[in-house]
């Protein structure tokens, strides 16, 4: 569960989240119910997201996979099954939970309660800015592994980004974090990676080879960036 930053009503850019997420898990209808009222009228309504609900209001698919309670203007409260939440908070569960805490921070004189909430769903991870500070087994330790093999010239190019990418997606599905020098080096490896094509015979002129996808590599490795 993350909370969300909501105004006066429920916006099209988290409405389009709820709906991204809905459609992830093949919901094509939302209920709605506005709570506190009698009696208590249940409106089904197909997607995308309506982004005018007002609190006090509660959404939920009709399979029960995912629901957005929308309590009080400030902030709305998002659950749902891993494939939901994958798509409907494409930046991470500790990303989006780190974003609510300096929005509430923010708006502590106009929402105090929105503190409470925050702290209530902090970040499980620490958002790590140097190689040092990463713990041992996890998938940001071994996106470091994968670095020292790759310039030392002991793994591929075509394993290194496969192995890249899909650790990528564990990162992710983790809720790791990356901040500072670190996450400047990893952002600068992606670009890299996104120049190189795996398939030689697919590969057009203007991408990088695996020789020179190796020797830019290794400079952003070794240019100090991520040093303690």
């Amino acid at each position: 569960m993350i909370p969300i930053a909501v105004g006066e009503r429920l916006d099209a850019t988290q409405a389009r989240r709820l709906t991204t997420g809905c459609e992830a898990i093949g919901a094509t209808h939302l209920r709605y119910a506005a709570l506190g009222t009698e009696p208590l009228a249940v409106i089904t309504r197909e997607l995308p997201a309506a982004a005018s609900v007002r609190p006090l209001t509660l959404l939920w698919t009709p399979d029960h996979q995912a629901a957005l309670l929308f309590p009080a203007p400030g902030h709305a409260l998002l659950a749902g099954t891993k494939p939901f939440m994958t798509a409907a908070v494409p930046e991470g569960i500790d990303a989006a939970r780190a974003h609510f805490t300096r929005y509430a921070r923010k708006q502590a004189a106009r929402h105090p309660d929105l503190l409470a909430v925050a702290a209530a769903y902090a970040p499980a991870h620490h958002a790590w800015s140097h190689p040092a500070e990463v713990p041992p087994n996890t998938a940001t330790a071994h996106h470091l592994h994968l670095l020292q093999e790759f310039t030392n010239g002991t793994l591929p190019a075509p394993t290194f980004a496969h192995t890249w990418w899909q650790t990528h997606r564990t990162a992710q599905s983790n809720g790791e974090r990356i901040q500072g020098p670190l996450e400047e080096l990893f952002n600068h490896v992606f670009l890299l990676l996104e120049n190189y094509e795996v398939a030689p015979e697919l590969a057009e002129p203007t991408d990088l080879t695996a020789t020179e996808l190796q020797a830019a590599v290794t400079e952003a490795y070794r240019n100090g960036s991520t040093g303690p």
